[in-house]
């Protein structure tokens, strides 16, 4: 497994969890646009050929209506989102096509399709996302490469637990239909699904991870 972040840190200790043999970190930066087929080239290099691609990044911003962003902001959030998935991609389905094999995992966000306040160019940039891994599905599939997106809400990580105080915990809980926020393993274990020879019949979706989140629960 080749893990990739602009931090080594923290890869480093989960590689030391996976097995140092059956692993491998790579840095990089999503936000250059050649960072995607140095990480597939290095990747290919430690552990041989490529066969699994999950996109799991998003940018952190400051909730800004459209009049409040800048072209940077641009930049970096639809970079960091459509152009980073769109350059692993180009890079990564090459390999694959090489053993007619492949699956292509993007995490995108219920902001895609619900909106979300304060956040356009981040739902805009998971949209696109989403448009991507359909088109991949429909020029790959013959090639034996699906190509799914899976979508998230809140998820009860670190981040999301420093970013947010006890009331804001229990407003998000109740935008769910089931009550409570999903953990980060559970969200794993739905890309691992997406990832195993079992879903091999499942291509172009966007997969709801989000304990009902995308759900009307006001009723």
């Amino acid at each position: 497994m080749a893990l990739a972040a602009r931090s080594q840190g923290p890869l480093e200790a989960l590689r030391a969890e996976l097995g140092p043999a059956d692993s491998a970190v790579i840095c990089m930066d999503l936000r250059d646009s050649a960072a995607g087929s140095r990480a597939v080239a290095a990747a290919e290099a430690a552990l041989g050929p490529l066969h699994i691609l999950i996109h799991a990044a998003a940018p952190m911003f400051p909730l800004q209506r459209i009049m409040q962003v800048d072209d940077d902001a641009v930049r970096e959030q639809l970079g960091t989102s459509v152009g980073a998935l769109a350059g692993l991609c180009r890079a990564a389905v090459g390999s694959m096509l090489g053993h007619r094999w492949g699956r292509i995992i993007a995490l995108t966000s219920v902001a895609a399709s619900a909106g979300a306040g304060g956040s356009a160019l981040y739902g805009a940039g998971k949209a696109g996302m989403e448009g991507l891994i359909r088109s991949l599905a429909v020029d790959h599939g013959r090639h034996g490469i699906t190509a799914n997106a899976v979508s998230v809400a809140f998820c009860d990580s670190e981040r999301f637990r420093e970013r947010t105080d006890a009331a804001q915990r229990a407003r998000a809980e109740r935008a769910t239909a089931l009550g409570r926020i999903p953990r980060p393993e559970e969200v794993a274990a739905v890309v691992g699904f997406l990832c195993s020879p079992q879903a091999g019949i499942i291509t172009g979706s966007v997969v709801e991870a989000t304990a009902g989140s995308q759900l009307n629960t006001l009723w």
